[in-house]
């Protein structure tokens, strides 16, 4: 009884397996430290609601000022 061997042809595809990882890392990693960027700015325009008025004053602000700041969106 005689064996035949067959080699069969697979298509080549590009070895992604380590950058796919590394570029999903990053992308996670950028993605975290941008919202945590905008947690920050949202915890200090937050803050200036609770600034007093002559607080406000000292650096420049109004109290209309710092409410518009505060009502603006997160990541604006």
């Amino acid at each position: 009884m005689a064996t035949i061997m067959t080699n069969y042809l697979m298509p080549k595809r590009p070895d992604h397996g380590l950058e796919q990882t590394c570029d999903s890392a990053f992308s996670v990693t950028s993605r975290m430290a941008w919202l945590e960027r905008q947690v920050k700015k949202r915890r200090s325009r937050q803050a200036l609601l609770e600034l007093s008025d002559d607080l406000l004053k000292d650096i420049g602000r109004s109290r209309l000022e710092a409410n518009r700041e505060a009502r603006r969106w997160f990541a604006d």
